[in-house]
């Protein structure tokens, strides 16, 4: 009857967590939520916002609980690797996870956001092989996305942060990874004057998580043939308004959101994730 409260049998059994703060922007409950439905799975995905101090008491109470896995987003993805029993090998090198999964026991970390990344490129990934490009931030997204670019074949691979010895670290780590590639490390003034020798600019700094957030980077010397992308996926930033006036290409995070979303969904439940699904709630949310 209308208005009765579910049902034992009806309520969710499992869970799966997003850990971080601030989480109050996250589409990911949404997201996964209608997933989780859609495959009549009774598992229902929700935020917790714990304090680093946190982490140590919490990670016994993950381990005996009847909780399939989590999402880890900023700042503890790298944090929570040390209270993890194994890495999977591209988390392993990135030293970051954004999934966290049992398996025979054990709690595993992998990293889902580089190979997001790839799959939301859709055909441009087709044109990474030999190309140039800009990556502007070191964080931890930025770090998975530099793996999987750097994977891809790339000719050159150059990274703009306003801590240039973050950016540095990042580089060093790909270069270790990656030893036939070019990897340099720029600043921000000096990314303006490699513009017109890119072929692709990545923005994966904060910048645009605020409303009114400048753009970190002028693309007034960006050749037509340039393509842009952004991580940001809640509004339109200023970086791909100014592509888009220039009549540059260029998309933002919410494909990435997606796929590496569905990459974690299969991790927890063995089950090809409803993709379909999964874009429809995004785009209802963004709307």
């Amino acid at each position: 009857m209308a208005g009765l409260p579910p049902s034992q049998s009806q309520a969710p059994n499992r869970a799966v967590l997003l850990l971080g703060k601030p989480l109050a922007h996250s589409l990911s409950p949404l997201m996964q939520n209608a997933a989780f439905r859609a495959l009549g799975l009774s598992v229902f995905y929700a935020p917790l916002e714990l304090e680093l101090s946190g982490l140590k008491s919490f990670f016994p109470i993950f381990r005996s609980s009847n909780l399939l896995g989590a999402n880890v987003t900023v700042p503890y993805k790298e944090a929570v690797i040390p209270y993890l029993d194994g890495l999977e090998k591209e988390a392993a090198w990135l030293g970051s996870v954004n999934t966290l999964y049992k398996k025979q026991g054990k709690l595993w970390g992998a990293s889902t956001d580089g190979e997001g990344f790839l799959f939301s490129l859709g055909s441009r990934r087709r044109r990474l092989p030999k190309s140039r490009g800009l990556l502007l931030g070191a964080g931890g997204a930025a770090k998975a996305v530099a793996g999987a670019l750097a994977g891809a074949g790339l000719k050159g691979l150059f990274i703009a942060n306003r801590t240039p010895g973050r950016a540095e670290r990042l580089r060093r780590l790909v270069q270790k990874r990656h030893p036939r590639l070019e990897v340099g490390v720029v600043s921000m003034k000096e990314a303006q004057a490699l513009l017109p020798r890119m072929d692709w600019v990545v923005q994966a700094t904060s910048m645009g998580l605020k409303p009114g957030d400048p753009s970190p980077l002028s693309l007034a010397k960006a050749p037509g043939s340039l393509w842009v992308a952004d991580l940001i996926y809640h509004r339109s930033t200023a970086f791909l308004r100014e592509a888009k006036r220039r009549g540059l290409p260029g998309i933002g995070g919410a494909g990435m959101l997606l796929y590496q979303g569905a990459l974690a969904f299969e991790k927890w439940t063995g089950r090809k994730a409803p993709l379909a699904v999964m874009r429809q709630a995004l785009r209802n949310a963004l709307r």
